[in-house]
C-alpha cells in the first residue's frame, strides 16, 4: 500500500488500527470559534454554532497569506494533521494554514455534539452553509478578510468550489482535488444506498440511538467505491477475502457517528454550484474570479470526475487529470501534492 492516504473512509480503518482516531480531550492545537446562532440557507438555524480549526505557520502583517483547508467527509482536522500532514501540499513557511472542521464532523457543530439540537433535531445543512460558517469565522473571529487560497479534497474540494462561487473576491486561488460542482447520478446512487443501509439497520433506531451503531453494509458499500476493482484485486487475494472482510467490517468497525455521516452525505448530494446561475454551469464558471486548479482522477468511483474535468474548461482552470487505480484516494500521491504546491507558489 502507498503512503498513508487521507481519504473519506479508509483513514478511519487505519486510525482504528493505530488507536489515533479518538481525539484526546486535551488537545492544545484544537481551537474553536463561536459564531452564535447561525441561519442556514434553508431558513433553519444552528443554535450556538461552533467551528473547530487548527493553525500552522505565521500570519503576515497584512493578514494576506492565509490558506484554508476545510475537511473532507467523515474527517476532522485532527485526522488531517495526523495522517495527511499539515503543510504537505501547503508550504507553512510561506502560508498561514488554517485547517477547518466542516459542519457535521463531530468537532464543529453536529448532530452528535449539539446540546439544544441533538441527533435528528439537528437541522440539515448544505455545502454552502459549511462555507458560510467558515467565512463568518474568518471575518468576525479571526479578522481575516482575504485569503491567499482555499484548498480542499473530496468534500473539502466541493467546499473549495462553493467558496469560489459564494465569495469570488475573497481569495486569490482555489484548489479542488476530487471535488465536484454537482454530484452525478452514479454518485447519488451510492449516497442513497448508504443512507438507506443505515436507516434500515435496526440499531439505528430512527437516528435516536444511545450507542453509535456499527452498520457493516455501509463499510462494504464504501469499500466497493473508494478505490477501484484493480486496486482491491491486487491487494486482497480471493482466497483471503473472508479474512479481509471480517477485518474491515467487524474487527475494525466504522466509528464515525451515523447521524453526522448522513448529514454530511446529504449536504454533498445536494451540492450544485450552478443553482445561483439558473442551473447553468457555464454561467456559474463565469462568476469565478480566483485562479483555479482542479485535480481529478478518471477512476474515481466515489465522486465522478467527468463534470469536474468539464468545469475546469468552463472556468479556464488549470487541470491535472490522473488515471490511477487508487480511485478516490489520490490525495497523498506525489503528482497531486507537487501540482498543488507549484500552483500556490506561482
Amino acid at each position: 500500500m502507498n503512503r498513508i492516504i487521507f481519504s473519506l473512509v479508509l483513514i478511519l480503518q487505519i486510525a482504528a488500527e493505530q488507536n489515533v482516531y479518538a481525539q484526546t480531550t486535551i488537545d492544545k492545537k484544537q481551537q474553536f470559534a463561536s459564531i452564535g446562532n447561525f441561519l442556514l440557507d434553508n431558513g433553519q438555524q444552528i443554535n450556538d454554532c461552533k467551528i473547530g480549526f487548527r493553525t500552522f505557520g505565521k500570519l503576515n502583517a497584512k493578514r494576506s497569506n492565509a490558506v484554508i483547508y476545510p475537511t473532507g467527509g467523515a474527517s476532522t482536522t485532527f485526522m488531517v494533521e495526523s495522517f495527511f500532514g499539515a503543510g504537505l501540499d501547503v508550504d507553512t513557511t510561506r502560508f498561514y494554514l488554517i485547517l477547518i472542521d466542516a459542519l457535521g464532523n463531530g468537532v464543529s457543530s453536529s448532530p452528535s455534539n449539539s446540546i439544544s439540537q441533538p441527533k435528528t433535531l439537528f437541522p440539515q445543512f448544505s455545502i454552502k452553509d459549511m462555507v458560510n460558517t467558515q467565512h463568518k469565522m474568518l471575518t468576525e473571529n479571526l479578522n481575516i478578510h482575504h485569503l491567499a487560497a482555499v484548498v480542499g479534497g473530496s468534500m473539502g474540494g466541493c467546499q473549495a468550489l462553493q467558496w469560489a462561487i459564494s465569495y469570488p473576491d475573497f481569495m486569490d486561488k482555489v484548489v479542488s482535488i476530487e471535488g465536484t460542482p454537482k454530484f452525478s447520478a452514479y454518485d447519488l446512487l451510492w449516497t442513497n444506498a448508504y443512507i438507506e443501509a443505515v436507516k434500515n439497520d435496526t440499531s439505528y433506531r430512527g437516528g435516536n440511538y444511545k450507542v453509535n451503531p456499527v452498520v457493516p453494509l455501509t463499510i462494504q458499500i464504501t469499500q466497493l467505491i473508494i478505490t477501484t476493482p484493480a486496486y482491491l484485486n491486487t491487494r486482497v487475494p480471493a482466497d483471503s477475502f473472508s479474512t479481509w472482510l471480517t477485518t474491515a467490517t467487524i474487527k475494525n468497525p466504522f466509528t464515525v457517528d451515523c447521524n453526522n455521516m448522513i448529514w454530511q452525505i446529504k449536504a454533498c448530494a445536494a451540492q450544485d454550484i450552478s443553482s445561483v446561475a439558473n442551473g447553468s454551469m457555464e454561467n456559474a464558471a463565469k462568476m469565478i474570479k480566483a485562479k483555479m486548479l482542479i485535480i481529478a482522477n478518471k477512476q474515481d468511483h466515489m465522486i465522478n470526475q467527468e463534470l469536474s474535468i468539464k468545469f475546469a474548461g468552463m472556468a479556464k482552470a488549470e487541470l491535472v487529470v490522473m488515471d490511477n487505480d487508487l480511485g478516490h484516494l489520490i490525495f497523498n500521491e506525489k503528482i497531486a501534492i507537487e501540482a498543488t504546491r507549484k500552483f500556490l507558489s506561482q
